[in-house]
């Protein structure tokens, strides 16, 4: 299944004694990025965040799991760089 091998390619691992197929992966910046697999789609779900989405196609989950990266990662560096201006 293409959805199975985007979600590898992306560092997800599936979560063991689960009735129903489910991925995670954590993320420093927004936590646990949770997502189950159904027939035809997945539900993706970031607790911290109240974030739950459903997709039918892969390349928009792949896009929406990106783009969450993408913010993780300016919030990290923004975080970092005010740091490094703070002096210590």
């Amino acid at each position: 299944m293409m959805m199975l091998r985007m979600l590898r390619r992306q560092g997800f691992y599936r979560v063991k004694n689960q009735d129903e197929p489910v991925y995670m992966k954590h993320n420093v910046g927004i936590g646990g990025i949770y997502v189950r697999i159904e027939k035809r789609k997945a539900t993706i779900t970031v607790r911290d965040l109240d974030i739950e989405e459903e997709f039918t196609r892969v390349k928009r989950l792949e896009d929406f799991i990106s783009s969450l990266d993408d913010e993780s990662y300016r919030q990290k560096c923004f975080i970092v760089n005010k740091m490094k201006g703070m002096g210590s």
